[in-house]
């Protein structure tokens, strides 16, 4: 059977189904094997590179460079193979195709050696970056969750928080400090932005703030405009901003003096299933507002009292419908819970949006004891 079909293909010139001119002017290496797998055409880009014998017509650096096998595959199935041959430090994508007659016999096939070497080491280079970045990305989130405050109390207030970056790293920061014996910094603060940039403006707000000088911390207005005048001084690019509620606690008169740079939504106090948003007059901090001037307000918290703090994520969110979450949703599980109102907030949210998470999430809670 085999001798008799040799014997009909012998009759099939693969001269006649090619044109091998055409093949001459592509700039990829070609070959052409005929049905015994015998190479009876090589074009000038493969001579040029290769070297060729044309009166043995084998390729001089040897036939041993490249797979037999798939050759001899796509002789036999009549299919189209894409395979990856090395040859020497070049790498080459080639293309493996039947040459079929009239009567649907194969008599060969065509092979196209496209070098893709330069784009396989640009392909590795990404990959390695791409390991790297990963690798340093992880770590600055690592970095980022390990200076968040502890959870528990400081001297009468119970601090407890929930946070969920969009990304591997987050636009979000909060803290919660002793500035003295007498006075509890907190704050909230969102960058605008995701991903490593608004990261490290995240991190930029919590070595400043812990870096002023007392006098400086127990004023609100002026922990803002100290952030603000120091932010402004890297200059950035002017959409580059972050928003930012900064409060005092006194321990000992229970009043708590806060100033607001553009942050929202608004703390909320609850009191005896009552609440009232903490609102403050001022800027976000940029450098289009290079010396805001910031409303400084006090209030008297009582035991029981707690505020709840949160960064845009959570009012923003939205569902399959495009709806937002909104403030109230928030302002009833506020109204009709008596505790668990993190967690029951935060379950609310992942089962209004059904887990899809478009922006950072931070919630804050903290309780007068």
């Amino acid at each position: 059977m085999e001798n008799y079909l040799a014997e009909e293909r012998t009759d099939d010139k693969i001269d006649d189904k090619i044109d091998f001119q055409v093949l001459n002017a592509i700039a990829d290496l070609v070959r052409v094997l005929d049905y015994k797998e015998k190479v009876v055409f090589v074009n000038k880009a493969m001579e040029d590179l290769l070297g060729y014998d044309k009166d043995k017509k084998i390729c001089i650096l040897g036939e041993d460079l490249f797979d037999p096998e798939i050759t001899r595959r796509a002789l036999l199935s009549g299919e189209v193979i894409q395979r990856e041959e090395n040859i020497g430090s070049m790498v080459f994508s080639v293309k493996c195709s039947p040459i079929i007659n009239k009567n649907g016999d194969i008599i060969g096939v065509v092979e196209v050696f496209r070098n893709v070497t330069m784009a396989r080491k640009l392909q590795r280079e990404i990959i390695e970056k791409n390991r790297l970045m990963t690798s340093e990305t992880m770590a600055a989130s690592l970095i980022q969750r390990t200076v968040l405050p502890e959870k528990g109390f400081i001297k009468n207030l119970k601090v407890n928080y929930i946070y969920r970056p969009s990304t591997i790293l987050s636009g979000d920061m909060f803290d919660v400090f002793e500035i003295d014996e007498n006075h509890i910094a907190v704050y909230i603060a969102d960058s605008v932005g995701h991903g490593f940039a608004a990261s490290m403006v995240t991190m930029f707000i919590k070595s400043v703030v812990r870096t002023l000088n007392k006098d400086t911390l127990i004023s609100p207005k002026k922990t803002l405009a100290q952030l603000c005048s120091r932010f402004t001084s890297l200059g950035l690019e002017i959409e580059n901003y972050f928003t930012c509620f900064y409060g005092v606690f006194n321990t000992k008169n229970k009043n708590f003096a806060f100033s607001n740079a553009g942050h929202l939504p608004l703390p909320i106090l609850v009191r005896d299933s009552s609440y009232m948003n903490l609102e403050s007059k001022g800027y976000p901090i940029s450098r289009f507002f290079a010396k805001p001037d910031y409303e400084e307000k006090e209030i008297k918290l009582y035991s029981g009292d707690y505020i709840l703090f949160m960064t845009d994520g959570v009012v923003e969110a939205r569902n399959a419908k495009k709806e937002s979450f909104g403030y109230e949703r928030v302002h009833n599980i506020i109204l009709e819970n008596n505790k668990d109102i993190l967690e029951i907030l935060n379950s609310d949210l992942e089962a209004f949006n059904d887990g899809e998470q478009t922006d950072d999430i931070s919630m804050m809670l903290i309780n007068v004891w």
